[in-house]
């Protein structure tokens, strides 16, 4: 799809269904990092863009349209996220016991990244929820600032955002004994959530807007790579190191590779698209949300028969597949699209975006994973 194909904001009717190709990407990501120790706990991130970009562009579209805001919004965010959200609490109390109700406060009210950053969670396999609660946050103030913010000014807002946050992220660093709450906490990751919104307001403006910066795109998927390869074969420490140089850089490095990422996705024709459009990524991209929220329990599950490393994987990525598959039939995609109803693009936490119609009523922790507790994503 070329800039001039786009639709005027992410919330129009038609699909971008190159997102759906690149949200797959990321899920698969996330789960080779936890199922093959694989270092992608980049994929987490591209959720955080993806995000920003789709909730920006509906929310600019509800009030331009001076339509229904604050309801619909959050009327739609709730039915999207809370079956599935609520099946997997019942699903790992099942599996691995009730020790997560010792801090259910941090479960209750989408919190669970303040939890983990101050060691008080559940079982290690729902420490995925972490990137639920920076997006249920994300939620709860980001239509006030579009609301409030004339859309001349939003895009100032989302700029001013990605150059802070890293300088935030460095000075808070000699708060924390380790790099875990700056990983975790929605003040330190609002840069990424941030990048996406910018580029919605850019689309929104213009539709070609991105199309110049295509090269760019490409320079800095390549460069940002480059550099986390680097750091990840000479200083495999780096990220772990908890300094304002590893904590303010390392993070904008994801988040040059995360949003070049969605631009190229965004600008994509020949290969690319036919490759994002393939239909098992789009389908895996399409029950995404679930796949994120469920793998780990499954890997948690399989973990002990001790099984090869790779077949392990195999078979928690089947039952995965099979476990969204049928909670996407059995319920999911009634409450989102309505019987038989189209959709349009609209995120969800954690996975960052799904399809959802406007006329019916978004790593675990981040090292790699492993079969010893405290598993992050």
């Amino acid at each position: 799809m070329t800039a001039s194909a786009l639709p005027l904001a992410p919330s129009h009717s038609r699909r971008i269904v190159q997102l759906d190709g690149l949200r797959a990407i990321a899920v698969l990501a996330v789960f080779a990092q936890h199922a093959l120790k694989a270092p992608l706990w980049m994929g987490v991130d591209l959720f955080f863009v993806l995000s920003g970009f789709l909730i920006t562009g509906i929310l600019l579209e509800r009030k331009s349209r001076e339509q229904s805001y604050f309801a619909y919004f959050y009327a739609r965010r709730a039915r999207r996220i809370l079956p599935p959200y609520l099946l997997l609490m019942v699903v790992s109390s099942l599996l691995f016991g009730l020790g997560w109700a010792q801090h259910w406060q941090w479960y209750a009210f989408f919190a669970t990244n303040i939890g983990d950053a101050l060691n008080q969670s559940g079982h290690d396999s729902l420490n995925v929820l972490w990137s639920l609660a920076v997006e249920e946050q994300f939620y709860i103030f980001w239509p006030f600032v579009i609301l409030l913010v004339p859309e001349r000014v939003l895009g100032y807002v989302a700029a001013a955002l990605i150059l802070l946050v890293p300088v935030l992220r460095a000075v808070a660093t000699p708060w924390f004994d380790s790099f875990w709450p700056i990983y975790y906490l929605t003040p330190f990751r609002m840069d990424l959530l941030a990048a996406g919104a910018l580029l919605a307001v850019a689309v929104r403006r213009d539709r070609d807007a991105l199309e110049p910066f295509k090269g760019v795109a490409v320079l800095g998927v390549f460069a940002a790579l480059a550099v986390l390869a680097w750091l990840h074969l000479h200083y495999p420490r780096f990220r772990a190191a908890n300094t304002p140089l590893s904590n303010a850089g390392l993070y904008s490095v994801s988040l040059v590779l995360c949003t070049s990422v969605v631009v190229i996705a965004l600008q994509s024709k020949g290969i690319v698209k036919r490759l994002l459009c393939n239909p098992v990524l789009v389908y895996i991209g399409t029950i995404s949300y679930t796949v994120y929220l469920i793998h780990l329990s499954v890997l948690y599950a399989l973990w002990p028969l001790h099984l090869n490393r790779y077949m392990t994987a195999a078979l928690a990525l089947a039952i995965t597949l099979a476990y969204a598959s049928i909670t996407w039939f059995a319920f999911e995609k009634r409450l989102i699209f309505g019987a038989g109803g189209k959709a349009a693009q609209a995120p969800v936490p954690g996975a960052g975006v799904t399809w959802a119609a406007p006329q019916a009523p978004a790593t675990g922790r981040g090292g790699a994973a492993s079969q010893a507790p405290r598993s992050r994503a």
